[in-house]
């Protein structure tokens, strides 16, 4: 048998329709070609657990809830993708998923979210400066301390010079990059309880 459609029990063709039904909306974020070949994967687990079982519900058992171990896979597909794309979008829909796959999801896709929160601002401030010398830079304080930001609200003198306009612009592609390489080569796997 090559297809859990050709099943003759009835109750089992329904079984494996509602699990394959839940499989097919774990995988909605995947392109159609990569989630097709995971989805005939599955297939062929269920028919041999089928075949080993002699029962649907007990095979569906034994490989468990589709959520539960599709969310990871998902989300570290998306993440490869991200990772060589480079692409903002697939580097929102990665953070997405990531941050949905439990609670180690959720700290990566925070901590580099944070990074990329930093690269966006950089860039920004260095387009700010080179559009508006005044408007933003690397300010020294009257108290002595060092300011990078936006604008002199706080009394402080601009020692930044029309140079961190490249330098900030730079460093936040730079950035960028860096993290989304790493987020692309990241991996969160569930342990197996025992």
């Amino acid at each position: 048998m090559t297809s859990w459609t050709e099943l003759t029990d009835a109750n089992a063709r329904a079984a494996l329709a509602a699990y394959f039904a839940k499989v097919d909306r774990a995988l909605a974020a995947l392109p159609r070609a990569e989630a097709e070949e995971i989805k005939r994967e599955l297939e062929q687990h269920a028919l041999d657990a089928v075949s080993e079982a002699g029962d649907a519900q007990a095979a569906l058992a034994q490989l468990g809830d589709p959520d539960d171990f599709l969310a990871d896979l998902v989300a570290d597909k998306l993440r490869a993708r991200a990772g060589r794309t480079f692409s903002p979008v697939d580097v929102a829909a990665a953070l997405a998923r990531s941050a949905g796959a439990g609670i180690a999801g959720l700290a990566l896709s925070t901590l580099i979210g944070l990074g990329y929160v930093v690269a966006a601002l950089a860039i920004v401030i260095g387009l700010t400066k080179l559009f508006d010398p005044d408007g933003a830079g690397v300010y020294r304080l009257p108290n002595g301390r060092i300011f990078i930001g936006f604008g002199e609200t706080l009394g402080g003198a601009d020692i930044s010079g029309i140079w961190f306009s490249p330098l900030a612009i730079a460093a936040g592609a730079l950035l960028y990059l860096a993290l989304t390489w790493a987020f692309g080569r990241a991996t969160l796997r569930k342990v197996a309880k025992r």
